[in-house]
């Protein structure tokens, strides 16, 4: 009764851990929002709206997963791990209820409500559901961090569609163009900007709020330098450990059971939360404590010489950034999630100077997300199999950015179906993205301190958050080409440091 009970604890709360992402499609639905959003600034709102440049929503509410990953912590330790989330998805709520308010009155206010507070909560949202993942599934993780990342752009789809049927249903064409950037003026079409926005908060919040009552905590989590635990587990386990005579376990058995509860959950016994690692010479007292007596002092050799050959070392935050793989890592994020924010804010916007068809363009951009779901779950397949290790798969990746982005500016200029493959091939690049941060933080820096390395891991958040003091410019002065031409220079660099990183730690 116990084992189908936890069965169906991990089930709920790994769909939980899929739902309250549902916000996070906002990067995938601001592409097309964006561009009615642009356009209610300047044609309805104007001149009280031009206080902010209006790219800086997606880039500060990329940024705000940094501070967020890095909170997770501090508020797993006061609030535990669901409740840490709970609070998130208020913040959540509230940002999105606010901004639809605020945006009919300053740019700036709504990139402090839309990007700042609600890219925080996101970023909160993304750290509790890996550790709950982590804890409840550690040996399939890659495929679900592919499935959870692909719930929200999944969810898009639907959303994207929503938008355009319920803002521009008669499919008007933009009609107005101020330097390289296209607007709608039409008034049917501005006055619903408001209320699109309370409808996609309500949406996400009601899934959200379905995740987290579905959600239980793992039996065991680390979380740095606290643990949350799941007592009737425990006291099971004491149970099973008297109904079990485990002196007719063989030594071998024994030392095979003691280090896939340690490799898995990062732990020793029931009252220790230190660095696995810093404890090789204690193996054999931990497993007298767990109810695995050793007979004699050989056995207690053997467990502890097993245990030093067979545990990964799990990296503290301050061993992690002193790594080249840290900051191999923080390269290739940083040129991905460059190209990601371009991709989300401008795919739309770019393509309505030579594609004059809102309802198609509003088909690609349903269409990303689709793509990127098979692409996440095939690579997340094959990082769990081991056909494709964290390094190829970013040397992979780098290499179709890079010749993408290079003809991106073509693309729309030649036909519409090529930006369309253009574009979803983008898409393909992106989806390793989502894969390789969660999954590098456990694998290769170990489980102990997951949260925290994740969280060091999103600066890299923070560094695109400020492109929009370059993508400006940039745009402005040189145009389209040179700004999608900059994602190539950089994500060339990004791959030339994972090419010559060594990436056994």
């Amino acid at each position: 009764m116990w084992a189908f009970r936890k069965k169906s604890e991990k089930l709920f709360s790994i769909l939980g851990a899929h739902l309250v992402l549902a916000p996070s499609s906002f990067l995938w639905i601001f592409g097309n929002l964006s561009a009615y959003m642009d356009s209610f600034f300047r044609f309805s709102c104007y001149p009280k709206c031009a206080d902010c440049d209006t790219q800086w929503i997606l880039a500060l509410y990329v940024a705000g997963s940094f501070p967020g990953g890095l909170l997770t912590k501090i508020f797993v330790k006061r609030l535990g791990l669901k409740w840490t989330g709970v609070v998130a998805m208020v913040i959540c709520g509230l940002s999105m209820l606010g901004s639809a308010w605020v945006l009919q009155h300053s740019v700036a206010w709504t990139v402090v409500l839309y990007s700042v507070f609600f890219g925080v909560a996101v970023g909160i949202n993304f750290s509790v559901s890996y550790q709950l993942v982590g804890g409840w599934a550690p040996d399939t993780f890659a495929l679900f961090a592919a499935t959870m990342t692909s719930f929200p752009t999944t969810l898009s789809i639907i959303q994207n569609q929503l938008i355009t049927a319920y803002v521009n249903p008669d499919n008007l064409k933009a009609d107005a163009y101020v330097g390289h950037r296209t607007y709608f003026s039409q008034a049917e079409i501005l006055s619903r900007v408001p209320m699109t926005v309370i409808i996609y908060g309500a949406m996400t919040f009601v899934l959200q709020m379905v995740g987290y009552i579905l959600i239980s905590n793992p039996p065991e989590i680390s979380s740095d330098d606290s643990i949350i635990r799941d007592p009737d587990r425990n006291h099971s386990k004491n149970v099973e450990k008297g109904q079990h005579n485990l002196d007719t376990l063989t030594s071998n058995d024994k030392l095979h059971e003691l280090s896939d509860n340690v490799t898995r959950y990062g732990l020793n016994n029931e009252n220790t939360t230190t660095n696995v690692t810093e404890n090789y010479h204690s193996v054999p007292s931990t497993i007298e404590q767990n109810g695995i007596s050793a007979k004699n002092s050989s056995e207690r050799k053997a467990a502890t010489s097993y245990h030093n050959e067979h545990v990964p070392k799990s990296w503290k935050p301050s061993e992690a950034v002193r790594t080249p793989v840290f900051y191999a890592l923080l390269f290739f994020g940083t040129s991905m999630l460059y190209g990601l924010v371009l991709k989300s804010n401008y795919y739309k916007q770019f393509a309505l100077l030579y594609i004059n068809d809102d309802k198609y363009l509003t088909l690609v951009g349903t269409l990303i997300p689709i793509i990127s779901t098979v692409s996440k779950i095939i690579f997340g397949v094959s990082l769990d199999k081991g056909f494709l290790s964290i390094k190829d798969a970013m040397v992979l990746s780098l290499s179709l950015h890079i010749m993408l982005c290079s003809f991106w500016y073509f693309a729309p200029q030649v036909n519409a179906i090529l930006y369309l493959i253009l574009i979803l091939c983008l898409a393909i690049t992106h989806s390793v993205y989502y894969l390789i941060m969660p999954t590098a933080a456990l694998r290769i820096f170990g489980p102990m301190h997951l949260s925290a390395n994740y969280g060091l891991l999103l600066s890299k958040n923070l560094i695109v958050g400020i492109t929009p003091v370059l993508v400006g410019p940039l745009l402005d002065i040189l145009g389209w080409f040179w700004l999608f031409t900059s994602v190539s220079i950089i994500s060339l660099i990004s791959l030339t440091f994972v090419v010559f990183t060594n990436f056994s730690i």
